[in-house]
């Protein structure tokens, strides 16, 4: 197994060798741990033992955040090939996480620490300097790190490593129903709305990163997973259309509770409006018609995701009831643009 940093307790991770200890004398806490690589590109004989990882992962997540901030990403995590990880250890367990893979040529690593047992801007700088071979082994242009949410922490770690901020998303969260207009809209059906689906939505998200570039595949893929439900995705035909096309749609997501006491969220997970029907007033209610269908099967809290500088949505989403849950930020930098290799400089 490729496993270039790896130190303090001799900690022992399910399916792996018990990791060296060359911890030396160093007394700060951060130092004191045991740091695993997991890169199956670089090591194929570690893919066995991968299963884990999405576990290890759902751990660090409940012991870093609070039930409130607390989300599924890992939930259904598969690693591939193209996975880059590394996990941090302690004498309790894992206490740290940097990982994630390839997305249209950005390798997307969230970083996760839990504060409380570590000093977590300096356990965060030794799990990046473990990764940082497989971040150069990788096919993908540039890396992104992902804080979700962010800390002043994140922060000060990723400018010190050459990263620049690329984007800042808040979580806006409301109760449900809604009292606001709404849009009559239909179910999306399989066999028959895939292309005019794909057609609003790569025209209304041209330049998105994530959301835009939509194919059938993307669409395919979406469905096997076990949250897709098609009658969730809420069509508005265009009235002045004889041929189906779609003005917008408002795709939902519900998610369940990972904790006890913990709504079932209902998230508006992409909201599109064909350019050609800009300007006509319609996100709104089209983002109410997803709402009311939310609260239609029980819901009591919706969700969404918005670019922190998008002030006409934040608008729109605050006179829908929307309030700021959390906020996540990105970096990144391109890839083979690491760190200056002089510690004495970060």
């Amino acid at each position: 197994m490729a496993c270039p940093d790896s130190r303090g307790t001799g900690a022992t991770l399910p399916g792996m060798g018990a990791q060296r200890d060359d911890a030396g004398t160093g007394t700060d806490r951060a130092d004191r741990v045991a740091i695993t690589v997991v890169h199956p590109a670089l090591d194929p004989a570690v893919r066995p033992a991968a299963g884990w990882l999405a576990e290890t992962a759902r751990a660090v997540l409940d012991l870093a955040l609070a039930p409130p901030l607390r989300d599924d990403r890992f939930d259904g995590w598969q690693p591939g090939p193209d996975l880059v990880a590394a996990i941090a250890v302690d004498r309790d367990g894992p206490i740290g996480l940097v990982g994630g893979s390839l997305d249209r040529g950005r390798l997307q690593l969230d970083a996760l620490v839990v504060a409380h047992r570590s000093e977590p801007g300096r356990l965060l700088d030794r799990l990046l300097d473990a990764v940082e071979p497989a971040i150069a082994a990788s096919p993908a242009h540039t890396v992104e790190l992902w804080a979700r949410p962010a800390e002043p922490w994140h922060e000060l770690v990723a400018e010190q490593r050459g990263f620049t901020e690329l984007r800042a998303l808040h979580q806006l969260r409301c109760s449900l129903p809604v009292d606001a207009p709404s849009l009559p809209t239909r179910a999306f059906e399989p066999g028959r709305d895939e292309q005019r689906l794909l057609d609003v939505n790569n025209r209304a998200f041209s330049d998105h990163p994530d959301q835009g570039g939509m194919t059938l595949d993307d669409l395919a893929d979406a469905a096997s997973q076990p949250w897709f439900d098609p009658d969730g995705i809420r069509l508005y035909p265009d009235p002045d259309a004889a041929d189906g096309r779609l003005a917008g749609f408002c795709w939902t997501k519900i998610h369940e509770p990972r904790d006890e006491g913990e709504p079932r969220l209902g998230e508006i997970y992409a909201i599109g409006i064909d350019p050609d029907h800009h300007g006509r007033g319609l996100g709104a209610p089209m983002t109410a018609a997803g709402l009311s269908w939310l609260a239609d099967r029980g819901l009591t809290t919706g969700m969404l995701y918005v670019e922190a500088d998008n002030e006409p949505a934040l608008r729109t989403y605050a006179r829908l009831g929307f309030e700021q849950h959390r906020t996540d930020r990105a970096w990144s930098r391109p890839v083979g643009a690491g760190p200056d290799d002089d510690p004495m400089t970060r």
